[in-house]
Parts: C-alpha cells; structure tokens; sequence
C-alpha cells in the first residue's frame, strides 16, 4: 500500500500524478479518477468498492485480529524550516450531532463535497481517510499513557516532502486509560468537516433503513487525535486571490476601501515590499484588522488597516465578539463581499476567488502566474485561541479561515462500517 496526501488538498494534475505513480497507491480509493463512460453502475466510487475488496483478497491490505487503536509520530519541517513533531492516536469516536456540544466543528460546509464523500461511503462502506480532531490536554496525561503503552507492530515511512512517519498498534491498560481520558474531552474538528457530516448522514440513513439504534461500526468514525495544547502553533493561513473582475471594479478597488481601512504604500523592490507587508501584517494586527494587499497590475504591495479597532462589524444576528474580531471574517465581508462584490469561488459578477495556503505559495503565484490574477489580499494565520473562541460560542469560522499543518497522511489505516 502507498499513502497518499487527504484528496482535498489534491489538485487535479497531482491526482493524475499520483494514479501513475503506482498501481496501490491509496487516492484510487479516495480519489477515483472519472472516465467518459461513467453512469450509475460503473463510476469512480463503484471501482472504488471493487477495488478495496480485491486489495484484501489480495492482501494488500491486511485486516488487524481485533479493534486496534494506533499512535502515531510525525517528524517534519515546520514551515519556518525548524525540525518539529506530532504525536497523536488514530481511533474510532462515536458520532455526535455538534448540538450535543461533545464535537464542535470550526467551519462552514458546503454540499458538493458531502455529496461526493457520501457516494464515496455508500461504495465502499469503508472509512477511508481520517478526520483531524484536537482536545485540550495541557498536562499531556494522555500522551504520556499512550508513550508508556505497549506496542504490537510498527510501521515506518518518510514521504515525499521527508517527512517521517511511526505508526505503532497499541494494547494493553495504558491505552484503555488513555482513551477513557479522551472519551471525557471535547473535541474539535480541525480538519474533515465534510467528512464527518457526510458519516452523521450515513450513519441516520444506515439506522434507519435497518431499523438499529446505537452500537454498530457506523455509529463511529475514525480520527487522527492529537493535543491542541501542543500543536496550535501550525496553523497556516490561507491568502484570497482575485480573478475574472471587470476593469472599473479594479482600478475603483483602493478608493473603495478607504472608508473602512488605511491604506498604506509599501516603497522598495519586491523583496523589501513583501518583508515589510508581512511585518506590518504581524505587528499591527494586535489592535486592528489588518492585510496585505497585492494589485497585480501595478505589480505593488500595501497594507490595509481597520481605522477602529476590533470589532468592526457590525453586531448583526446575534455573532459573537469573537467571531466580529477574526482578520477573515472581516477580509470576507467587508473587502470580498462588499466592496469587490464577490465571495467564495464566483458570483454573479464573474469574479471569482482562489485560496492558497502558505505565504511562500502565495508568492510564487505572484511570481509565476501574475496575469492570471488581478488582486492578492493576504491574512495572517488564525489562532488556535481565536479557533476555541469562536466554537465556544456555538459559531463558526468562515470558509477557508484555517490550514492544519501537516495534514494526516491517507492510507496509513482504513476502517470498515461493516466489522
């Protein structure tokens, strides 16, 4: 078996890539490639079904005797180029409605992807990437529990960024007292919301039709666990960028902003422009809502900040100061929604918005793809004080606000909804 990154951090032409790099390779279960002649019986999902049955027939996957829970180690390069590491559990947690407030998401859906994973579940009646959940351990009792427990088997893997990974199959008392730990703590999702309302559908669709209430494979789902107490420090932020926009909203763009923001020139080459928009970014956003700004046009960088101090939108619907505060709730109201005219993707004026994670991404777009684009606005990287906040009020972020790095690698475990 050959792992693979999580299929929505997967661009089209990585997905092509990654199908041709080998013929095990995990994204032909999680990210089926379509063909001309798809229908109803013959589809990405159905070849998905087929093929994880004859990977275990052919053991390529190997199923575990009994439930097993993993640990699972990562030693990477943190995005300053520091050596870093994470160490969490893959396990199954039982569903719950985020109502119930023991599992909280931190941002907004939407229908395409749940649609996609639901087709994908119904196939193949399998988990087949985990979510990414974080609970609050600040004495790090259930790491030392799992660290002290015995292991069965240990697998290791570097990948292709160098990555190293340590997946360990766990036993004994230390990992029961550890889970019981976790089985106390509130959750938060990280990463995968789609994923996890796409299992609550499932799971209600399989109760149902069953006629079965609690204690089947799919009253549960499987998660990557780690500390947020340790790990909120890799949180990366997504930049908006802004295409296909009518020349007049273009050149009207900084005068329309001035009402809401000041808008400051940054003077110097383009490596001077760039260190001083993100140090201005950094330093001045501690009081005020406060971006970078890239005009593709003029091939120039500024900085735009709040002239009141957080919060500056409006108290409307009952949103909390939390969320009123956050740098992409007022990014998207007020500079995308308002004054451009555009939100998530396209609208109908034509523009559309592209997100890139990762500050040096951005640049290279800038560098490389300059005319394919006409405004870059950059945010700084959401917090993980920011992130319980805003849940903690029964709220969510806005779309595209957070990037957990490094994404959990998919095809290290699989889960069956039917063992």
């Amino acid at each position: 078996m050959v792992v693979c990154p999580p299929y929505d951090i997967i661009s089209h032409r990585q997905q092509h890539l990654y199908h041709q790099k080998h013929p095990d390779n995990a994204i032909r279960l999680d990210f089926g490639l379509t063909s001309p002649g798809d229908d109803e019986r013959e589809n990405r999902y159905t070849r998905a079904a087929d093929l994880l049955k004859e990977w275990m027939a052919e053991k390529v996957i190997l199923p575990e005797a009994v439930p097993a829970v993993y640990q699972l180690r990562e030693e990477y390069r943190a995005p300053g180029g520091g050596a870093a590491v994470r160490e969490g559990l893959i396990a199954a947690i039982r569903l719950s409605p985020f109502e119930e407030g023991k599992i909280l998401p931190h941002e907004e859906t939407s229908p395409g992807p749940k649609q996609d994973r639901l087709r994908l579940i119904e196939a193949t009646e399998a988990n087949l990437s985990p979510i990414f959940c974080l609970y609050s351990d600040p004495d790090d009792v259930i790491a030392h529990l799992i660290n002290e427990a015995d292991a069965v088997a240990e697998e290791k893997l570097t990948d292709e960024a160098g990555a190293r990974h340590f997946l360990r199959v766990l036993k004994g008392d230390d990992v029961e007292a550890a889970l019981s730990a976790l089985a106390a703590k509130t959750l938060l999702i990280a990463d995968g919301h789609h994923r996890y309302e796409t299992m609550l559908a499932y799971r209600d669709a399989r109760r149902a039709a069953e006629h079965a209430v609690g204690g089947q494979p799919y009253d549960f789902t499987m998660a990557y666990l780690t500390n947020m107490d340790n790990d909120s420090r890799w949180i990366l932020p997504v930049h908006r960028f802004v295409s296909s926009l009518p020349p007049e909203a273009v050149s009207s763009f900084l005068e329309s902003l001035t009402q809401e923001f000041e808008i400051r020139d940054l003077s110097g080459g383009k490596a001077g422009q760039r260190q001083k928009m993100m140090q201005a970014m950094a330093e001045m956003s501690r009081e005020r809502n406060t971006f970078g700004l890239y005009i593709a046009d003029s091939d120039s960088y500024h900085i735009l900040v709040a002239r009141q101090p957080r919060p500056i939108l409006p108290d409307a619907g009952g949103r909390s100061v939390a969320y009123r505060s956050l740098d992409v709730a007022v990014l998207d109201e007020l500079v995308l929604a308002s004054v451009l005219g555009s939100g998530h993707n396209s609208t109908g004026s034509g523009a559309r918005v592209d997100f890139i994670e990762r500050t040096g991404a951005a640049f290279r777009k800038i560098d490389r793809h300059r005319r394919e684009f006409q405004v870059g606005l950059f945010v700084n990287n959401v917090n993980m004080a920011e992130i319980k906040a805003v849940a903690e009020a029964s709220e969510k972020m806005p779309s595209k606000s957070t990037y957990f790095y490094p994404k959990p690698l998919t095809g290290l475990v699989f889960r069956s909804l039917n063992i």
